[in-house]
């Protein structure tokens, strides 16, 4: 009896609904002014960055350690690390905080580093303290979730199909968006711990397994975060609370785990494997501006797609589970 009702009411499609996706940022072209207008900021706009605040203190504690360690091979170890800081210092932008993780706007650019564009090199500004560093970065974290949440608000009622919202609906939502930044970062620092634990008891205990504990970290990671992936999802198409939202997240992909799996894989290599391409050309040069409109559209259909699977899913989960209910009802009753 579940069967004959379930099969009227199948799980969504993985190519429609990526096509479905695309379809929608087609029809809709302004949503890609986000990811778009983020990235020519991150093109044009200065560069802040802390290298000659964060530098010294990164040479002194090298310098501490090389004193207590005096072997070649570590001393070989400290000098890349050396090398390693200095590099992510020089090219790490302090503006690219507007693109927040795991929730915001996709951006081409973020991770790109100092590079001069068609215009010339961007202004590059040195902070001069740590407190400045600080504002810079909790004004664009604020600045980046707000865009964001609007971004996903326009995104979650045209795959809804939903009139104009009201400003008190939008802030709703945004402001449940704050609240499941702010509960993904708690819970990140409160895994941080023993992740470290893990890793340095692997380290001392086994050193010759190498990369392994990473992959096993990494795994276990994956296992412990994807179920929340459409977290963001249940606020902004169901208008749910953020943790009613991270609870229907874990259900739905605990169920379609396989589906959702495929889905996932898809969608990351998608837009990974074309980030490739949008970054063919260099970053000086005026084709540039296709790559990254390329990546507005690719980016924002993925997410369109990603609503469209959360709404139809979940909609098919709902229905299986509630005629579970009743042909459990009924069996009882017989």
């Amino acid at each position: 009896m579940l069967q004959e009702n379930d099969s009227r009411l199948k799980p969504p499609k993985i190519m429609q609904t990526l096509v479905q996706g695309f379809n929608l940022v087609a029809a809709h072209p302004y949503i890609m002014a986000f990811p778009f207008l983020l990235d020519l900021f991150f093109w044009f706009g200065p560069f802040y960055r802390m290298k000659e605040l964060l530098s010294p203190w990164i040479s002194e504690m090298m310098q501490t350690l090389s004193t207590t360690m005096t072997t070649s091979d570590v001393a070989s170890v400290l000098d890349a690390t050396k090398a390693t800081w200095e590099q992510l210092l020089a090219n790490f932008n302090l503006l690219t905080m507007l693109r927040t993780y795991p929730i915001g706007i996709p951006s081409l650019l973020s991770s790109k580093g100092y590079s001069p564009n068609p215009l010339g090199s961007p202004l590059l500004i040195e902070v001069g303290s740590s407190s400045e560093a600080a504002t810079l970065i909790i004004a664009c974290v604020f600045v980046g979730l707000l865009l964001s949440g609007l971004y996903y608000a326009l995104i979650g009622g045209m795959v809804q199909k939903t009139e104009a919202k009201e400003k008190t609906h939008i802030f709703y939502e945004i402001g449940q968006l704050f609240v499941l930044f702010f509960v993904v970062v708690l819970a990140i620092m409160l895994l941080t711990v023993p992740v470290m634990c893990f890793l340095s008891s692997f380290s001392v205990l086994i050193p010759t397994m190498g990369t392994i504990p990473l992959m096993i970290l990494g795994l276990v990671a994956l296992w412990i975060f994807i179920p929340f992936i459409f977290s963001a999802h249940g606020i902004f198409s169901k208008q749910l609370s953020a943790l009613k939202s991270i609870s229907l997240s874990t259900k739905f992909v605990r169920i379609s785990s396989m589906a959702t799996t495929v889905f996932l894989t898809l969608a990351v290599a998608l837009s990974y494997g074309l980030d490739l391409l949008w970054s063919t050309p260099p970053a000086d040069n005026w084709l540039f501006a296709l790559g990254i409109l390329g990546h507005a559209f690719i980016s924002s259909g993925i997410l369109a797609a990603s609503f469209v699977y959360y709404r139809d899913g979940t909609n098919w989960m709902e229905e299986v589970i509630k005629l579970s209910q009743q042909n459990t009802t009924r069996t009882q009753l017989q």
